[in-house]
């Protein structure tokens, strides 16, 4: 695949190109476009355009400023797309009418719904064997024979980092590049804790209604926690399978629809070959008018349709068929 990569980013030699993340951008999108987009310019004396579909997260923010990247709005110039760490075309928001263009695009991902997403309207390179798309990359630059600078090396072992949960879910060769990259003189510490963002009030409240709304379930010796918030899903669901869920599922309203966030262990997902953002949140996006993938052990679902307590249920339904075990609720 790599090789497959590296001889396509070559018929982009002397070309505008636009590198495009998901929705909100993360460190290893971010880190990931920071090092192709310095490939592509280098080594194929490409032009590029960088852009974060609706604005970078507060995380995102501060690897984008500590990087240098400068964010691009005219995509029209672009003579192709390169779209990278983007399981679905809804996770450009409206950055998707690219591809309604006659301009090429390329997709380079790790995520399994990529393939099916978007196979009809691009070129799609993905490969669940990677945790991150900054992998990719550093394989990519391998084989171009491309050496990183201390500042590349800082964007992929950021996005390495913080796509393995801190290295929690890193499998052994996602820690090699880790080592080596380390090893490229960077200060690992003194990097995460100028990418690492104070917990607002707020968002410690959220995690406290989630852990306090909390109803728990439990099938065979797994247990499943489940939640409601209206903002801060994906950091509450995070919170209860740190207090001790295997799988946390946490819901949220809002006038645009419906957001669910997953989270679970390693060994859950080890265990049961559950794979959250194929087998979960991509259905229940589809079941439910919206869309949704990501990670074995981390993923988000949009529905633009049905009653949150209706796909909460759903949710909870669907992690049972895998199981062969429908999960029961434990009293309070």
């Amino acid at each position: 695949m790599v090789e497959l990569i590296a001889k396509r980013l070559r018929t982009l030699s002397g070309k505008v190109v636009a590198i495009l993340t998901h929705a909100g951008g993360d460190p290893d999108s971010i880190g990931s476009a920071y090092v192709l987009s310095n490939m592509l310019e280098k080594l194929m004396c490409a032009k590029l355009l960088f852009v974060i579909p609706e604005g970078p997260s507060t995380h995102s923010a501060a690897l984008v400023e500590r990087l240098g990247l400068s964010i691009s709005e005219h995509l029209d110039l672009a003579d192709a797309y390169v779209v990278l760490d983007c399981g679905s075309p809804e996770q450009l928001g409206e950055r998707a009418r690219i591809l309604e263009s006659r301009k090429h695009i390329l997709v380079i991902d790790h995520h399994s719904t990529s393939m099916e997403k978007f196979s009809d309207r691009a070129e799609v390179y993905t490969s669940e064997d990677y945790s991150s798309v900054c992998e990719i990359i550093f394989d990519i630059a391998e084989y171009l024979g491309y050496e990183l600078s201390i500042r590349e090396a800082e964007a992929l072992f950021a996005g390495i980092y913080y796509d393995t949960a801190r290295f929690s879910a890193a499998d052994r060769e996602a820690l090699r590049k880790a080592c080596i990259l380390a090893s490229r003189g960077i200060d690992p510490r003194e990097l995460l804790q100028g990418l690492e963002v104070k917990m607002d009030v707020s968002e410690r409240i959220a995690r406290l209604k989630a852990a306090a709304r909390m109803r728990i379930y439990k099938a065979g010796d797994w247990i499943m926690a489940v939640s409601r918030l209206t903002s801060f899903q994906s950091s509450a669901a995070r919170s209860l399978v740190n207090l001790g869920a295997h799988v946390a599922i946490v819901g949220g309203e809002s006038d645009e629809g419906i957001t669910i966030s997953f989270r679970a262990l390693k060994e859950f997902i080890d265990a049961t070959g559950i794979n959250l953002g194929r087998d979960i949140a991509a259905r229940i996006g589809e079941e439910f008018g919206g869309h949704g993938g990501g990670h074995a052990s981390a993923a988000k679902a949009f529905c633009a349709r049905g009653r949150l307590e209706e796909i909460l249920e759903r949710c909870l339904e669907l992690i049972g068929e895998r199981l062969g075990e429908r999960p029961r609720e434990l009293p309070p």
